[in-house]
């Protein structure tokens, strides 16, 4: 999950590009279409020499986001999904792979979901290579540690799978399985409910809490991965200039830290180890949280950030995703 700074960084540089090309000068845009130019050269470079081939974009469009939608359409024509000793070849199948989940975070995401069918539907026709393939975008798009994960990509590839009849008993128990979990608390949907227990016995509805922005912080005091991220938080510059702003009749921000394991005495050890301030310290009496499947917690730590009426707004997330929203809202 740390390592998602990566990627967030790799999204603001490419989302620069995009809004400059729209907003500014000739010159700015010819300087972007030559930033796309070199992008897709490169990943024509990697792959001259060998197997996987790449389709020529239209010189016309060559170097815009319009060259980039064609190269997602077109993609996968030259690739030969028959070919199933290419599975055992990652420097040519999982590294164009690679280049391609990059391709679909450059361009819209409806183009980016209608790329993603026509690839599947291509590699039906051999079963092996459909299920690799599967297994690269389970790989780059759903694990927890990928610097490429992304929830909303991986659930079109999901639908596909699970439709296909091509999986194996055990592959369609974990698809579905991933499917149910990752529809729940999406973006822009409102957060479900859960009932926190404070350290003194105290009770609350995550929903009843007033502020206008609310982290939520799935942790564990034995995670050494938490305690940075801990330490990371209340250090953060951003979230202090926003707790500076909070009052005792207005919060705009408050941060939930919920242990949603059973361990309590061992909780409560460390419970003075947490912060304080701005903070609420809790834990998951009964464990309903994850006896009920309530979130999708791939790995702990897990951050969620909701606005005032609980409208999940980033959804397993990283403190740098954080900062940015507010830096952006602000």
């Amino acid at each position: 999950m740390i390592i998602k700074l990566n990627f967030l960084l790799f999204v603001l540089t490419l989302f620069a590009c995009v809004y400059l090309g729209s907003c500014t000068s000739s010159n700015t845009k010819d300087n972007n279409n030559n930033s796309l130019k070199k992008r897709y050269s490169a990943i024509e470079m990697k792959n001259s020499g060998n197997a996987f081939a790449l389709p020529e974009i239209p010189l016309l469009i060559a170097g815009t986001q319009e060259g980039a939608i064609y190269l997602s359409k077109h993609y996968w024509d030259l690739f030969p999904f028959t070919d199933t000793q290419l599975i055992s070849q990652p420097d040519i199948t999982e590294q164009g792979f690679v280049d391609y989940i990059q391709l679909l975070n450059e361009i819209p995401y409806d183009h980016a979901v209608n790329s993603i069918r026509i690839m599947l539907d291509k590699a039906k026709v051999e079963h092996a290579m459909y299920n690799h393939l599967a297994s690269l975008f389970e790989k780059y798009l759903y694990e927890p540690n990928s610097p490429f994960r992304n929830d909303e990509l991986y659930i079109p590839v999901l639908e596909n799978t699970l439709k296909s009849g091509l999986l194996s008993d055990s592959n369609q128990s974990v698809y579905s399985f991933q499917q149910e979990m990752i529809l729940k608390n999406r973006p822009g949907s409102q957060a479900t409910d859960f009932i926190y227990t404070l350290s003194n016995g105290d009770k609350g509805s995550m929903h009843a809490i007033e502020s206008d922005y609310l982290i939520i912080f799935y942790t564990n005091p034995d995670c050494p991965t938490c305690a940075r991220v801990t330490q990371e938080m209340e250090n953060s510059s951003i979230l202090k200039s926003i707790f500076s702003l909070n009052s005792s009749d207005k919060k705009l921000l408050t941060i939930l830290s919920i242990y949603p394991d059973s361990n309590l005495d061992f909780w409560c050890k460390m419970l003075p180890k947490m912060p304080k301030n701005n903070w609420m310290n809790a834990y998951d009496d009964d464990t309903q949280i994850t006896n009920n499947k309530l979130y999708d917690i791939k790995a702990i730590p897990t951050l969620y950030l909701l606005d005032r009426d609980k409208i999940v707004r980033l959804k397993d997330t990283s403190l740098e995703e954080i900062e940015g929203y507010f830096m952006k809202v602000r």
